[in-house]
């Protein structure tokens, strides 16, 4: 198999994600995917083994995309609640840009488990700082003492929900709004002086 080589692959992972994002994982081959991308067949064969690799290839570039522009860049110096907003901020925005990543997440939420489980190893290592900020939050005693998962779940799930309703146009979230939401989530996960 080739090296993969930046353009071409990330050209084929890009149509791969809109196919998702429009079709589901059942709605489109790699014929489809190498149409949509401009190139012929055997150059995706080139790149990945099957449909199988290429669609676990695009899931580990969603982590480290989300990883990356999410929670590479928290500022320590900030109060742990607005890293959390910095975050939430850099969430939206992600969607905003690259609303196929939204679109798409429900599919890779039905990936069998044992590949699910997988994902999630792989996702502790780069969303590792995200994880750091649970341990922070909990050992100050400002986050609940949930487990990472049920942190994430409660903090950061419903965003993926709300963006994708706002994509398809059944709510509008301006910045006044976005703020709103950010602190209702942050509720969900702070430990509060009258508990």
């Amino acid at each position: 198999m080739t090296e993969i080589t930046g353009n071409k692959c990330d050209i084929i992972l890009a149509a791969t994600l809109n196919l998702l994002a429009s079709r589901g994982f059942h709605g489109f081959s790699i014929r489809d995917v190498a149409k949509e991308a401009g190139v012929a067949t055997g150059t995706v064969y080139l790149y990945f083994a099957d449909r199988e690799d290429l669609i676990k290839k695009l899931h580990s570039q969603i982590i480290e995309t989300v990883g990356r522009e999410v929670f590479v860049t928290a500022d320590k110096n900030l109060s742990l609640y607005q890293q959390f907003h910095r975050m939430c901020r850099s969430f939206w925005s992600l969607f905003k840009q690259q609303p196929a990543i939204i679109l798409s997440k429900g599919q890779f939420d039905h990936l069998p488990p044992d590949l699910l489980r997988n994902r999630h190893e792989e996702a502790k290592v780069v969303l590792e700082p995200l994880f750091t900020f649970f341990l922070r939050g909990r050992e100050q005693g400002l986050l609940k003492d949930f487990p990472d998962e049920i942190l994430f779940s409660l903090a950061f799930e419903p965003y993926f929900e709300i963006a994708r309703k706002s994509l398809q146009g059944f709510v509008v979230v301006d910045d006044a709004m976005l703020d709103h939401i950010i602190r209702a989530s942050w509720d969900a996960i702070a430990v509060h002086l009258a508990e």
